[in-house]
């Protein structure tokens, strides 16, 4: 008799579960084309970006050796690279025809600050990676990109999110996201 009991609360608690999980996967489901159109949002793109750049400065801080260095510094290039000029022809091109004294003053300068990061690239390229050059100008890379990131993050997405419908912002990621595909196929080619 109690081992009948016993199946029984545990076919309930079986059931409560079941139960749990087809209702949390109905509420994720319900979820998901929200989070898809977050996930192509420009500004999410560009914060992916920005992490995934952040986490190979630190990778390549915590190497000594020279050959890892030089391919990691090599991986942080083209990202830079890449994502600077879907930048520069995507997302800051839709902030300029905001058509405000801020946007074009923010455009302006994050153009001048991808130059300056560009020219700091080339310069550790041709650095030996066993030096302390080499470090020395990674971390001025490192600060340089983190400025920039940190203007970017706060007040051009800002500026976007606040002027721009998420249909814009999704269009613009969508934007970004096939440009982005293009320049890396050329540099893999």
């Amino acid at each position: 008799m109690q081992d009948r009991e016993d199946s029984r609360d545990g076919y309930g608690r079986m059931l409560t579960l079941i139960g749990g999980a087809v209702a949390g996967t109905f509420c994720v489901a319900a979820l998901l084309p929200a989070i898809k159109r977050r996930a192509y949002r420009v500004t999410t793109i560009l914060k992916k970006d920005h992490r995934l750049v952040s986490g190979l400065f630190w990778t390549l801080q915590k190497t000594t050796n020279p050959h890892i260095r030089k391919s990691v510094f090599t991986q942080i290039q083209t990202q830079l690279e890449t994502h600077a000029q879907a930048e520069e022809e995507v997302f800051y091109p839709a902030l300029r025809h905001l058509y405000t004294a801020t946007a074009e003053q923010q455009v302006d300068e994050a153009n001048r600050e991808h130059q300056s990061i560009k020219e700091q690239c080339h310069r550790i390229a041709a650095t030996d990676p066993d030096s302390y050059e080499f470090m020395s100008q990674v971390n001025q890379l490192k600060e340089t990109v983190e400025h920039h990131v940190e203007e970017e993050e706060s007040e051009m997405f800002r500026l976007a999110h606040n002027n721009m419908s998420s249909d814009e912002l999704e269009h613009l990621g969508r934007r970004l996201h096939d440009r982005k595909l293009q320049i890396k196929q050329r540099i893999a080619a």
